[in-house]
């Protein structure tokens, strides 16, 4: 008999799984460094008109008056260690409730200083510098997220290259770059964008060193601006839609993610007063006494209007300051509206999910950008402005070029790629233009605030800033009739200021300021003492005002200096300032201490002040 066989059992070994990567081609180095050139230099040539500008605007804050980045080196520390208002403001208090934490852009400005002293030519040829890095780094992440596979020459015709060429060279950005100041908004934009792009490049390889940049550029965006936090949702949200099976790579970017916000937040309430109470003055707090409903409704018009100037960019201002954006409420049509909008797109997030994901991306990108500077998060102290949209304009971009190029598909499909990109063309030329109108505006402070008025015609800062950067120029005017009709220019603008917001300081310290100057003129006693009595009432605690009066005092009795006088104390008296009508009286009883009206209008305010002692000296 045969010998049966043993079966031999095969012992299979046990498979190990390896990550799944995505190879995705790199851009040869030559056409990598000529579209970085590109971007540098269309940036330069978009913006060479502001490469000679001064400061302007919220300069002195971060630059010209801030003893902080005056120091150089120095400062670098207070700056690291302080509130970014501390080296402007001094010990004054926070002027927003929160604070601000940006110390990033600052310490560039300090570093600068060190070496070149305020040199404002400098920091506009860098700032315009890290604009063209703004777009070539929005080209090298989107080509990346998108996995495009486009090379050699036709990455400057792919789909990135033109959204990030059109945001570019959209004209909302003006105010980003123009004004010196705005760079932290390009530094968190630059770093935010480095985040998305490690984070695809960790997700794509699984490479620990990506890891390790993403930690680092995350952190330098949220030290240069708040807004770079929004990405703590948007990275998740744009693997989700373009990788696949990346459940264990996002969790750990999350997890990174996460631990970088919380250390940025412990340094950041250690270091500014987060428990700030809420501004009471309208100019930082544009909401002081509307109701919950008007305030929300206010802020979904604002959110309509930044949809409207992210796609149709004309007017410009930079000045949204109450009440250019009038006061809403929920029967406004252009409320309903963006309430609708805002809801459909949201919506579209999800319903183009699988079917169109860049259009989902661009929808979530932008609204997630927006939601930190819309005031429904944290109070930003103003409306709106437009380089709040900086950063969430990418998103409107893409669904520029997305929308075109499916038009240019329906209209023909042999020659869409050619009727897309001259419809991008055409955007991009009346993009162009806008910017060079545009720009001019930043020259200084004169030409920036002339230009806003003929838009914000109803902002109380507007108006003040106006007058303001008029009266500058008529101290530096020598002739006898020009500075004369500089302050008739000025006049009408303080005069509509403090008729917007009657208790405007500026407004009504410029309407003083101006009467002064035009009464050593004229001596009109008549329109002099009308416009004072108005600012008074506003105002009694403006210091120059007490000053001037004391001037008129020593320039010999006046029967109108007298009536103005009582004119006052009981215009203070009818508006509940018992104690500055007293105050003026004073200054009164200096100049006529024998006049028996005077001693009067003392003795019946200190009488109902409850001052008997004090009265009675006046009786």
């Amino acid at each position: 008999m045969a010998k049966k066989k043993k079966n031999k059992v095969i012992k299979s070994k046990p498979v190990v799984s390896k990550p799944k990567t995505v190879t995705i081609k790199p851009i040869k180095p030559a056409f990598l460094w000529l579209s970085l050139a590109l971007f540098i230099v269309l940036a330069f040539a978009l913006y060479f008109q502001c490469l000679k500008y001064g400061y302007v605007l919220d300069d002195k804050i971060a630059i010209t008056d801030n003893s902080y980045t005056k120091k150089g080196f120095a400062g670098i520390w207070d700056l690291l260690t302080t509130d970014t208002f501390r080296g402007y403001l001094g010990a004054e208090n926070q002027l927003l409730p929160g604070g601000r934490y940006r110390p990033l852009s600052l310490i560039t400005f300090a570093i600068e200083h060190q070496f070149f002293g305020l040199n404002s030519a400098l920091s506009h040829h860098i700032n315009v510098l890290l604009y063209g890095l703004c777009g070539f780094f929005s080209f090298v992440t989107l080509r990346r997220l998108f996995q495009e596979k486009t090379y050699a020459k036709k990455i400057f015709i792919s789909f990135s290259f033109i959204v990030s060429l059109l945001f570019l060279l959209h004209p909302i950005h003006t105010e980003a770059v123009a004004n010196i100041k705005g760079r932290d908004e390009l530094m968190a934009y630059i770093f935010s964008m480095l985040t998305l792009l490690f984070s695809l490049k960790y997700i794509d390889n699984k490479k620990i060193l990506n890891l390790i940049w993403v930690a680092l550029f995350y952190f330098l965006g949220l030290l240069s601006k708040e807004n770079t936090i929004t990405f703590l949702g948007i990275i998740p949200f744009a693997i989700l839609l373009f990788r696949k099976e990346t459940k264990g790579g996002i969790l750990k970017l999350s997890g990174l993610l996460l631990g970088i916000t919380a250390a940025y937040l412990c340094l950041r309430f250690s270091i500014v007063d987060i428990f700030t109470p809420e501004s009471k003055d309208l100019m930082n707090n544009p909401f002081v006494g509307m109701s919950v409903g008007e305030k929300s409704a206010t802020i979904m018009y604002t959110l309509l209007e930044y949809l409207r100037l992210n796609f149709f960019p004309h007017p410009l201002t930079h000045d949204y300051y109450p009440y250019h954006i009038p006061k809403s409420n929920f029967g406004d049509w252009k409320v309903l509206t963006s309430i609708g909008l805002h809801l459909i797109m949201i919506a579209a997030i999800f319903y183009f999910w699988k079917k169109r994901k860049k259009v989902s991306f661009a929808l979530g990108f932008y609204i997630a950008a927006m939601s930190i500077v819309s005031n429904i998060v944290v109070g930003v102290g103003t409306f709106m402005n437009e380089r709040f949209a900086f950063m969430a304009s990418l998103g409107i971009c893409i669904i520029i070029c997305y929308v075109l190029k499916e038009l240019a598909n329906k209209v023909s499909k042999d020659k869409s790629k050619l009727i897309w990109l001259v419809m991008m063309g055409a955007i991009g030329t009346l993009f162009t233009i806008k910017n060079y109108t545009r720009i001019p505006a930043w020259q200084d402070e004169l030409a920036l605030n002339k230009h806003a008025i003929k838009v914000s015609k109803n902002s109380a800062r507007c108006n003040s800033f106006v007058a303001t950067a008029i009266f500058n120029r008529y101290k530096e005017e020598t002739d006898r009739t020009k500075k004369i009709e500089m302050l008739e220019e000025a006049l009408p603008y303080a005069k509509k200021a403090i008729q917007i917001h009657p208790n405007y300081k500026n407004g009504n310290l410029m309407v003083a300021g101006i009467m002064g100057e035009l009464y050593k003129y004229n001596s009109n006693d008549k329109r002099f003492y009308e416009e004072m009595l108005t600012v008074i009432t506003h105002r009694p605690d403006i210091g120059f005002i007490a000053e001037y009066l004391r001037w008129l005092n020593g320039k010999g009795e006046n029967p109108n200096l007298t009536k103005f006088y009582l004119d006052a104390s009981q215009s203070l008296l009818n508006t509940g300032k018992l104690d500055w009508a007293i105050h003026y009286m004073l200054i009164a009883y200096e100049y006529l201490p024998y006049n028996a009206d005077i001693k009067k209008r003392l003795f019946d305010l200190y009488t109902r002040r409850g001052n008997h002692d004090l009265a009675t000296k006046y009786r």
